[in-house]
């Protein structure tokens, strides 16, 4: 049986697979220089606090995050070296993801980026910036952006370089609005817009968020929806789940740095939209079927593990973790609940005097 113990201080990784997880109390979940650090995905769950779970499981077997995002959980998984598979139904995520599990030689990757701007400098005819999201650029910047946008559109760029294409754009936008941007809070404007050179942004990007991996487990990502995972993944084949699924007020993550990268890549966004996990109104609906899909999935003995938290929905607090115990079929091993620390969320409770907690969701299908 599962067992599910709040700690302050580690663990450590278990020689021996008992079913017992142990989850510490997280005092800082940033790690900037991190590979995941290639993009500010909204959401994403902290790679620290996944890997204090993952580096409890055995290395036999597979792992997959239905809802992988940027693919954090997913790239932690294989570094511990368990076979994972990841599946999202948002392509700029699943580009990304699947950029941070290239493995490429730094010297090759910073020669490849070079070319690519010295044949973005040569082009003698660029497509404008969209006018939407050239309001946050300088002109000289959003140039230079185009340049390699154009680039991207004709499939000329790895995962990892349009990772870092996307990442890039980004941390452009933040400089040419003088940097008062964060991850949780753009789009206001700053007159006069400050020039940042784009390509060194990009060669930056490259440099920094390179994969060093040795890892020789198997990682692989889907572009598909997760209300439909046994079209994909054949009955019975996950020993585990991990994830933390699209939170339930309906958070759009097509918004904030996501939209302006869109738009500039010409990608239908409200298109996309339609087919994201993030309708209020149809949200209990999608993620019963994502549930029932995972059950088809996943073996008789697998362990299903979901991280999610509360959120504040029309003035109250709604429990991430009591909501999935409602609509499951199976009654989950067991709920634990922590309180957020060393987080961004930590900032909003104090604007929303609220005390949101985060719960941890645990199914043992053995105990079924």
């Amino acid at each position: 049986m599962v067992q599910a113990e709040k700690l302050d201080r580690y663990i450590g990784v278990r020689r021996v697979w008992d079913r017992r997880l142990v989850f510490r109390t997280l005092h800082d979940v940033n790690n900037p220089k991190s590979v995941h650090g290639i993009y500010p995905y909204r959401g994403k769950i902290s790679a620290i606090d996944a890997r204090q779970i993952i580096d409890q499981l055995p290395t036999e077997g597979t792992l997959l995050d239905p809802f992988c995002g940027s693919g954090t959980i997913v790239y932690e998984a294989r570094e511990h070296g368990i076979n994972a598979i990841g599946v999202d139904n948002n392509p700029i995520a699943v580009t990304i993801a699947k950029g941070k599990l290239e493995k490429n030689d730094l010297r090759s990757l910073m020669e490849r980026a070079r070319t690519l701007i010295d044949r973005a400098r040569s082009l003698r005819e660029v497509s404008p910036m969209p006018k939407s999201p050239s309001r946050y650029f300088h002109l000289e910047t959003a140039d230079q952006i185009m340049r390699l946008a154009q680039l991207a559109r004709k499939n000329e760029m790895s995962d990892f370089e349009l990772a870092c294409f996307f990442g890039s754009i980004c941390l452009a936008a933040r400089g040419c609005n003088h940097y008062v941007w964060s991850s949780t809070n753009t789009g206001k404007i700053f007159l006069p817009h400050r020039r940042i050179d784009f390509y060194d942004k990009f060669l930056g990007k490259v440099k920094k968020h390179h994969n060093l991996s040795t890892s020789k487990a198997q990682a692989q990502i889907y572009l598909h929806d997760s209300r439909n995972l046994s079209d994909i993944l054949p009955e019975k084949s996950i020993d585990f789940v991990l994830t933390s699924p699209p939170y339930f007020d309906a958070l759009d993550y097509t918004s904030y740095y996501t939209r302006i990268v869109y738009e500039i890549m010409e990608y239908d966004r409200a298109e996309i939209r339609s087919r994201l996990i993030q309708n209020f109104n149809r949200y209990e609906e999608d993620m019963r079927l994502a549930l029932e899909e995972i059950d088809k999935i996943t073996k008789d003995d697998a362990i299903i593990v979901f991280v999610v938290g509360d959120k504040k929905i029309r003035g109250r607090v709604i429990g991430g973790g009591e909501f999935f115990l409602q609509i499951s079929s199976h009654k989950p091993t067991c709920v634990l609940e922590r309180s957020y620390s060393g987080t961004a969320s930590k900032i909003w409770d104090s604007i929303n005097k609220t005390q949101r907690k985060e719960q941890i969701v645990v199914w043992d299908k053995k105990e079924y």
